[in-house]
């Protein structure tokens, strides 16, 4: 059997604890530049073609079973998202593709292979590492491939550590009539230890570009900027590399240094500093992904295409269900009016944070004249149930107007709220109560009241009702403008849930009762502030934990009378730091103090018992949640295989 004593084990666990180590995926970024059209055509690449695509090129692993998908449009791009991952398990595989053209616009796969957590030295070379990504541009980019160039960076350091093995990262810059194109390329990450892509980044955007004719030579740019006034004389100080010793200084470096929004830039057809207009800015290196020109599939040469998992299928079948974007700001259009003047600017399919069965489709506009004082829209947002076409939200952005003197009347917004309610949500209006402490705008202190200054807007907030009981967290909340009496934003918060009754709770009398017996009300001083200022002090009861060993908390539970946490658990049942008081002097007693007060090996209490036996369940325990966590959650996330042997070992 597993005879070790908790003093050893402990020494183990100290390690253990001591050493976590965690890693996260990168995410890609995108530019937006000009407007997107009002009316999008449907995507030419459907999800199912966009799936088959990156199955095609890469092996999604078996393992990550759970799929999922968004899309997304703005200004220059229209892509499928594509996230492959197994919450049970470690490991993730995202992918992004062109909804135009085909294109794999990114790609990230992340997994943690603890068994190569002791790797010191890279499997592959890093020559042989280009050649897969050579290989992997050749396949994807097909006859644009031979309009790359891989940038060499000969001052590179190999990194080694004990962390897993490292990656080679490979940036290819874009060539135009042999001339680079800034911010257009391939960005390639491959693992030093299998050679799998690690990452995969590509912008490649349909470009018109100026002939190459009639320029000045590179003699005379460099004139041009040696006199203008890109470079100025300084002091500068570096960052240090280290924290410096006592009594150390740095000292301060006598430099030029290039300045100027322009980074030197200098007209190549007229000699001349190239001049912007304000907000305007040059990419550099960054890869913003965009939309390529049309041409083959990537992954075309596939005789057949790859089959797709139940899952994969599901998540087909459930988005050819969904409005289509159009259909989407058609359902906008009905519930509000979109502004002439205002442009679509991104348009986003996604799933809802609050439950992963629904799905969402989030619009922008925006004025393109953002200088406009003309009183016209300057912005809206808007959000529609993909399924049904229900309006979840929007806002409305007018500029800010001085009015001297606006006579408002609030019962009067506040019908012109309600009728919007009635006529977006008329089934769940009747479940809902005004809020007392509704923020009925700035200036707004009663019926008939004036504002001074800038317009502001008034908010009328509703919660729902349930049984006869209110539930706050549910709400549908309105803006309205009072000088026009305009709907400015809207937002429904609702939630299909189960409700259990309210037969066999315990009476208001009875929960007072339990909740006086854990905190007492007790004479006590307070300061009174004024306005954030400290005034008099006042001698009053308040409700006071006695037991000071213990969580405070406002929530009892109605059928139990138990104290609850945030979490909804019994304060007694709640996580807890452990002090022990049987492991003076012995060997690892500062460890294992810090062990207990993180809340492990409580299977005793404060008493560690440092001579029994340990189990291998409380081993394991304390390994998962050292590891874990001792949230709720994960406990219950904890895997099959920990819960069986607990109830085997103990």
């Amino acid at each position: 059997m597993y005879k070790k004593y908790r003093k050893a084990m402990a020494g183990i666990m100290s390690m253990i604890f001591f050493l976590q180590i965690s890693s996260s995926p990168v995410l890609a970024a995108d530019k937006i530049s000009e407007p997107l059209s009002q009316t999008i055509a449907s995507p030419e690449i459907s999800l199912e073609k966009a799936i088959q695509i990156v199955k095609t090129n890469f092996e999604i692993p078996s393992e990550l079973s759970n799929f999922t998908s968004n899309y997304n449009t703005s200004d220059e791009r229209q892509a499928w998202s594509l996230h492959w991952n197994n919450p049970g398990k470690p490991g993730d595989f995202s992918a992004e593709v062109n909804a135009v053209n085909g294109d794999i616009l990114s790609l990230n796969y992340w997994r943690n292979d603890d068994s190569a957590a002791t790797t010191t030295l890279p499997v592959l070379t890093k020559t042989s590492a280009q050649k897969i990504s050579d290989d992997l541009l050749t396949r994807l980019l097909g006859d644009r491939a031979g309009q790359i160039k891989l940038l060499t960076n000969n001052q590179e350091i190999l990194p080694l550590n004990n962390y897993g093995p490292i990656s080679y990262s490979f940036q290819y810059q874009r060539l135009i009539n042999d001339i680079p194109m800034l911010g257009n390329g391939v960005n390639v990450q491959v693992s030093s230890d299998d050679g799998h892509i690690i990452s995969y980044n590509l912008n490649w955007s349909d470009l018109k570009v100026p002939e190459n004719k009639g320029v000045i030579s590179a003699g005379q740019a460099e004139q041009a900027l040696a006199s203008a006034p890109f470079f100025k004389l300084l002091y500068w100080l570096p960052t240090p590399y280290r924290i410096l010793d006592i009594g150390q200084k740095q000292e301060a470096k006598l430099v030029y240094q290039l300045s100027g929004q322009t980074g030197g830039a200098i007209d190549a057809f007229t000699g001349e500093p190239l001049k912007l207009n304000p907000g305007d800015w040059i990419a550099q290196t960054s890869l913003n992904v965009g939309i390529g020109s049309k041409g083959g599939l990537a992954g075309s040469a596939a005789s057949q295409p790859p089959v797709l998992t139940p899952q994969e299928q599901q998540e087909v079948d459930r988005t050819a269900k969904l409005l289509k974007q159009d259909e989407a700001i058609a359902a906008v259009q009905r519930w509000i009016g979109i502004p002439d003047n205002l442009t679509l600017r991104s348009a986003n399919l996604s799933t809802d944070w609050r439950s992963a069965d629904n799905r969402v489709w989030s619009f922008d506009w925006s004025n393109p004249n953002a200088e406009s004082t003309d009183g016209k829209a300057q912005y809206l947002s808007a959000r529609i149930d993909a399924s049904n076409g229900e309006l979840l939200g929007f806002n409305l952005t007018y500029p800010q107007t001085d009015k001297k003197s606006t006579e408002l009347d609030r019962t009067a917004m506040q019908k012109l709220a309600e009728d919007f309610l009635k006529k977006v949500q008329p089934s769940r209006f009747s479940q809902v109560a005004l809020d007392s402490d509704s923020d009925t705008g700035s200036g707004v202190v009663s019926d008939q009241v004036k504002i001074i200054g800038p317009i502001s807007t008034c908010n009328f907030s509703y919660h729902r009702i349930v049984n006869g009981v209110d539930f706050p967290n549910n709400t549908m909340t309105v803006d309205v403008e009072p000088s026009t009496g305009t709907i400015t934003g809207y937002e429904l918060n609702w939630s299909d849930l189960d409700f259990p009754t309210t037969s066999g709770i315990l009476s208001k009398d009875q929960a007072v009762k339990a909740f006086l017996a854990l905190r007492p009300m007790t004479l006590t001083y307070v300061r009174i502030y004024s306005n954030g200022v400290p005034g008099e002090v006042r001698l009053v009861y308040l409700l006071l934990n006695q037991d000071q060993s213990t969580q405070n908390s406002n929530i009892i539970d109605a059928r139990s009378g138990e104290m609850l946490d945030y979490q909804g658990q019994p304060l007694e049942k709640s996580p807890k730091p452990y002090s022990f008081t049987d492991i003076s002097r012995i060997e690892g007693e500062q460890e294992i103090m810090a062990l207990g007060q993180a809340g492990l090996f409580g299977d005793f209490g404060n008493s560690f018992k440092p001579n029994e036996t340990m189990s291998l369940a409380s081993l394991l325990r304390a390994m998962y949640l050292s590891r874990f966590g001792l949230g709720k959650t994960l406990l219950c996330q904890m895997p099959k295989f920990w819960r069986k042997l607990k109830n085997r070992v103990g």
